[in-house]
């Protein structure tokens, strides 16, 4: 049983459960309410406030004592997508720090890693990596925080890796063109998969009030121009299908006003043939689902 632990803007998410064959078991969930401001775009603004939580969620139980898998979510996080031979682990980090070179001239010391994305098949075949440069401060700030609060933790990933990891773990969306949205209070984070394979993403902020005509607006234009992105890259690819992870109840008619001004499938992510769920959360599936970052952390 893995403890995944995601940052959002208004919560700090903990989702327990496993990772297996086809499926993402999710055996609970809880979140610890955030005021507005105490994290923002994954950074802890309010250190005190956050570690009272922390050390909340662990005398309940909710948190152990060690191997939590933080997943954050920071723009701060340099990321390259790279296509490249097949090589060991050793010269794929040497590659990522000459990639990185001219950054690190900038910023105080960085760590490196890398995901394999994708990859062809045969063992001279090139493969697609997503790799990431931090700066070690901030590594160890979430670490140290972490450990204020009696907690170790076990790996600490970022969003875009755990949602490829899920894109690449369901089926469901294997060869679908598709744009996936994340919405995070006022952040919208946005991919496009062209044929199920990675090819873009965005950050937007929305800065009308959720769910007026002035907000609908904004994921007008915002969905729009990740259309129009689309065609420019006159891949013969039509897209299919826009989900939105994070809808609030209350912005329910924004499927139907998006799919008439943009003439596209959209819907909210309620569900996933490959999320099974306790019974004790079935009723809370749309919470789950809105989480789903902090599910997806589950897949090593």
């Amino acid at each position: 049983m893995a403890v995944s632990v995601y940052f959002s803007n208004e919560n700090i998410v903990v989702i327990s459960g496993k990772a297996a064959g086809s499926e993402i078991k999710v055996s609970s969930m809880a979140c610890a309410p955030l005021p507005a401001g105490t994290l923002i775009n994954g950074m802890v603004i309010n250190d005190e406030l956050v570690q009272s939580r922390l050390l909340d969620l662990r005398s309940k139980g909710v948190l152990p004592k060690s191997g939590i898998r933080l997943v954050i979510d920071r723009s701060s996080v340099l990321v390259k997508f790279m296509t490249v031979p097949r090589m060991n682990s050793k010269s794929l980090m040497e590659l990522l720090k000459s990639t990185f070179s001219g950054a690190a001239e900038t910023r105080n010391e960085l760590v490196y890693d890398y995901s394999v994305i994708d990859q062809d098949e045969g063992s001279r075949g090139n493969m697609q990596i997503l790799g990431c440069a931090i700066e070690k401060a901030l590594v160890e700030d979430y670490v140290n925080l972490f450990k204020s609060a009696g907690i170790g933790l076990g790996s600490i990933d970022i969003a875009l890796n755990a949602v490829l990891k899920f894109k690449n773990f369901c089926s469901e969306y294997k060869d679908t063109t598709f744009i996936l949205s994340f919405i995070d209070a006022e952040n919208v984070f946005s991919l496009l998969f062209v044929d199920g394979r990675f090819s873009f993403s965005n950050r937007f902020r929305l800065t009308a009030r959720r769910g007026t005509m002035e907000s609908a607006s904004e994921f007008n234009n915002m969905l729009s121009s990740i259309i129009q992105f689309n065609k420019t890259q006159k891949n013969n690819r039509e897209i299919e299908l826009a989900l939105l992870c994070g809808l609030r109840d209350d912005e329910e008619w924004l499927q139907d006003q998006l799919k008439s001004t943009l003439n596209l499938k959209v819907e909210r992510f309620l569900r996933c043939p490959a999320i099974k769920l306790s019974g004790r959360l079935m009723a809370r599936e749309p919470d789950v689902m809105k989480n789903l970052i902090a599910v997806a952390n589950l897949i090593r």
